[in-house]
């Protein structure tokens, strides 16, 4: 088995619909950090979900507001292990993603 470090998502600007940020491929990955960073000039609510491969979005998330030029750093999504065809579903317009982590295979 190798476990080799990623940038899970190297950085994405959301809208304010849910959309894909990270969907796993074969074996394992894990996310061990994430970033929402918010250069707006007010503050934006966003939302984060995951769906497990054949299911439903189920919110992690459900809702936070970063203020202007703020940031959160997603401690939900610490250690959030995901399997092949899983999906995070990430909603804050003008909000920046990144996503680091590890791919077991």
């Amino acid at each position: 088995m190798s476990v080799v470090a990623q940038s899970l998502q190297p950085g994405t600007t959301l809208t304010a619909t849910a959309a894909t940020v990270f969907k796993a491929g074969a074996g394992t990955s894990v996310v061990t950090s994430g970033v929402l960073s918010n250069p707006t000039s007010a503050a934006v609510t966003f939302t984060f979900q995951i769906q497990r491969s054949g299911g439903a979005a189920l919110a992690v998330v459900p809702q936070r507001s970063i203020q202007a030029n703020g940031t959160d750093l997603l401690p939900e999504l610490s250690s959030l292990v995901l399997t092949d065809g899983d999906v995070l579903l990430a909603s804050g317009a003008g909000l920046v993603c990144l996503l680091n982590g590890y791919a077991l295979s």
